[in-house]
């Protein structure tokens, strides 16, 4: 008897989780699919710069829009899962990513690939907010590490996937065929969620957007919160537009290579990432030095981007380079798990969302404005003058390369800056 009542009381609670663990996953396969398309435009853009007859302005177009649609759904993202909760902002999301999808794949013109591409921005940017959320609300508070560096590796899941398996895809049946299937694979786990996914609760009624303003308001008063908001926008901005934007090509070009193979560099990135998330992750749980942690990172994360200057890739060769990404998506991985944990000891748990949102505001405005300022200093010094729209012209030759590169160590150096401005703050908190 007293065994049967166990089990009576044990069924309902692995029910409870079960469908906590599901209603997780369907928040982060949208993320994944979220990352794939922040990181796609440099699997894509030799193709798009061939049918829309455009050089590397057009690619910085591509990327840049998403980054603005992100960047100005970001505040508004905490405050409507903090007043509506998880599920209807979730599937509000799911929706404009999976109509913006399609939209994008029938696009004709430049603007019509600008407007989708905002679309398809505006939604995604609403996924990690959520997700964080949704973390934080269905698992111990001891889990939280753990859950979030797992939801982290969904998108970098995501990421891989948009390296040599898109890239091959694309290759065997056009970009505009693998956004259809994208938008199908969004619209499908758009009608699993809304069956996993918990109303909110009626605590979220409670709350109202003057609240939360307020809240992020005082949140933009303080410089250590600003402090962890630059160390995470270099972050960022860095790395997202050399593996998500430059990536494949710079590697394509280094080694006279097809797409495809140059994609084998970013997924040993994306690998990287899914591991220095899990296993960096967890040394972040256990250091008394957040702000020296990210300042050591950001160093190490400068030296391996030096390492891909053009000299040295040609005379290292393709596995050099392989390995350097692999190196660097570790690094990329390790840093994510910091910025949490510092944001969480900034804002704290309750505020965690309004946090999530300053930082990713100000990564979004730091990457929008940083892609066409990439692009003309890649076209100026590669010198490369127009082609037939007809004919597949390099996105920039080694010079060009090298300003990316140039650049790229310039926008790390806010990742310096920013940790010393958290120190104090950390340091009365502990």
């Amino acid at each position: 008897m007293a065994l049967s009542g166990q089990q009576a009381v044990l069924a309902p609670s692995l029910r409870i989780v079960d469908r906590a663990y599901f209603a997780w996953a369907t928040v982060a396969i949208a993320y994944a699919i979220a990352f794939l398309q922040r990181v796609s435009p440099q699997t894509v853009g030799l193709s798009f710069m061939h049918d829309f007859g455009t050089d590397a302005s057009g690619v910085a177009l591509l990327a840049s829009s998403y980054f603005w649609g992100y960047t100005l759904m970001q505040i508004p993202a905490g405050l409507l899962v903090d007043r509506y909760g998880v599920k209807r902002v979730v599937l509000c999301s799911m929706a404009a990513s999976a109509l913006g999808s399609a939209a994008f794949a029938l696009s004709p013109t430049l603007l019509d690939v600008f407007m989708a591409r905002l679309i398809v921005a505006c939604g995604d940017a609403l996924v990690f907010t959520a997700l964080l959320k949704l973390v934080a609300q269905s698992f111990a508070d001891e889990r939280f590490g753990v859950m979030s560096g797992i939801s982290q590796v969904s998108g970098y899941v995501g990421g891989a996937i948009a390296t040599a398996p898109l890239a091959s895809a694309v290759s065997g049946f056009g970009w505009r065929a693998c956004f259809i299937v994208i938008a199908c694979i969004g619209a499908a786990n758009l009608a699993c969620a809304s069956v996993a996914l918990k109303p909110a609760a009626a605590t979220h009624t409670n709350k109202t957007f003057k609240s939360v303003l307020l809240a992020s308001w005082r949140a933009l008063g303080a410089s250590a919160n600003w402090g962890c908001a630059m160390a995470f926008a270099s972050h960022f901005a860095v790395v997202t537009t050399l593996s998500g934007v430059w990536g494949i090509p710079m590697v394509a070009h280094y080694f006279n290579i097809s797409p495809s193979a140059a994609g084998a560099p970013l997924l040993a990135f994306m690998v990287g990432n899914a591991l220095g998330s899990i296993f960096l992750g967890h040394a972040a749980d256990r250091t008394t030095s957040l702000d020296g942690s990210l300042i050591w990172i950001c160093v190490l994360r400068m030296l391996l981007i030096a390492m891909l200057l053009p000299a040295l890739a040609h005379t290292f060769g393709l596995v050099y380079v392989g390995t350097v990404f692999a190196v660097l998506g570790l690094v990329a991985g390790g840093t994510v798990p910091l910025v949490l944990k510092c944001t969480k000891h900034l804002y704290t748990a309750e505020l965690i969302g309004v946090g999530a949102s300053v930082n990713t505001t100000s990564a979004g405005i730091f990457a929008g404005l940083a892609q066409p300022v990439i692009a003309l200093a890649m076209v100026t010094a590669s010198g490369l003058g127009a082609t037939s729209i007809h004919t597949t012209r390099p996105a920039a030759n080694d010079a060009g390369y090298l300003a990316l590169i140039g650049i790229l160590l310039l926008m790390s150096l806010p990742g310096i800056v920013g940790p010393l401005l958290i120190r104090r703050k950390l340091i009365l908190r502990a």
